[in-house]
């Protein structure tokens, strides 16, 4: 059983008819085609702060030159109507350039922002007295687009793959903003763990309590999950933690929440000080480090493996007043055991979290050692 459903999206019609004049029909045909072509001009992922993974690089040039061959292309086939359309031609000529896609500072707002523009632009009235080349247009770009389409789709998928771990690669419609909510602001892992059903459902939750839900109704799943992934760690650096992990399992799995808790709360501890060092202290709150600045440094794939940090070592004193929290918190399992803390949601939480890091250091020390 799942936690949610997929909802199959209608598909959009984007043909075009040969007639002499829109009706309100063909208006709306027109204005989801120039949609579409939106849609072909807009990368889906919206990361401008993150470094690109090495292998992706590799497929950037080939991936901008045919964007840029597309956009020649497009550029020449709406000329007639640029020519026509005096005020069109003036908006979109300072904002689609051929060299627009080799700038990765661009965010998918500024580039939504210039298709809007484009389209909201058109005089469809014009464009009626001369639909019959509107037509030929339409059609010679549809067919070159599939064309461009059916290139790109495997440096897509590669490029896909290197920006998220195998959990979340079928997630359709994937936006890192959503895994950025429950990664960093929520402290729920995602790296390796759990499967892709329940990290969708994650992603898609609405709010943390929410999400509290699905790990409390879903630990199980996830409790398997996360054996799964450390039972295939094999790593001289990461085996010798292995075993804790799955006592930490066993525990869950037996009812004793408190201790499968307690164990990964100094679990989690040892791995991020022994990964880190003293570099810790940049991921993880204090009054030094009030910010997330330095996970700008990440990757995306190590911005979902320790972004969870960030809420697991938010601080809290006790003698300042101040409540113990209701989620997962490495402070309070170790300094303040309590019915508030100590609860199956935050054991499988912290679970989570100690098979996530086991599982992300494992894929770099087995890349590291193919390396040497």
């Amino acid at each position: 059983m799942t936690d949610d459903e997929d909802v199959e999206q209608p598909a959009e019609d984007d043909g075009t008819e040969e007639r002499t004049e829109l009706t309100p029909e063909q208006t709306e045909k027109l204005r989801r085609a120039m949609a579409s072509v939106q849609q072909s001009l807009i990368p889906k992922i919206n990361i401008p702060r993150f470094t690109l993974p090495e292998a992706v690089l590799k497929n950037v040039a080939g991936i901008t030159g045919m964007v840029e061959a597309q956009q020649q292309i497009f550029a020449n086939a709406i000329k007639p109507m640029l020519d026509a359309q005096a005020v069109w031609q003036k908006r979109i000529s300072g904002v689609i350039a051929t060299d627009a896609f080799k700038n990765f500072a661009l965010t998918q707002a500024d580039l939504g922002r210039i298709a809007e523009q484009a389209a909201r632009n058109l005089d469809f009235g014009g464009i009626a007295q001369s639909l019959n080349v509107v037509a030929k247009i339409g059609a010679t770009f549809a067919e070159q687009q599939s064309a461009l389409f059916k290139n790109l789709a495997p440096a897509l998928e590669a490029m896909r793959a290197n920006f998220y771990p195998p959990n979340l690669r079928a997630i359709e419609d994937l936006r890192f903003e959503a895994v950025e909510t429950v990664v960093l602001a929520d402290g729920i892992p995602l790296y390796g763990v759990p499967r892709t059903d329940i990290a969708e459902a994650l992603i898609r939750a609405d709010s943390v309590s929410k999400r509290r839900e699905i790990l409390g109704r879903r630990w199980r799943a996830i409790s398997a999950d996360c054996r799964a992934a450390v039972a295939g760690c094999a790593s001289e650096s990461v085996a010798p933690y292995v075993s804790f992990a799955l006592a930490a399992l066993n525990a869950l799995d037996a009812g004793h929440t408190e201790a499968a808790q307690a164990l990964a709360g100094s679990l989690v501890d040892t791995l991020v000080t022994g990964y880190f060092g003293d570099e810790r202290y940049k991921y993880t709150p204090s009054k030094k480090t009030t910010t997330t600045d330095a996970y700008n440094e990440f990757t995306i794939r190590e911005f979902i493996a320790f972004g969870p940090m960030w809420q697991t070592y938010q601080q809290f004193f006790v003698s300042n007043g101040d409540r113990v929290p209701g989620t997962f918190s490495r402070h309070a399992t170790a300094h303040a055991v309590s019915t508030r803390q100590y609860n199956r949601r935050n054991a499988v939480q912290g679970v989570m979290l100690v098979c996530s890091l086991l599982y992300r250091l494992d894929e770099e020390a087995a890349a590291l050692e193919a390396r040497t």
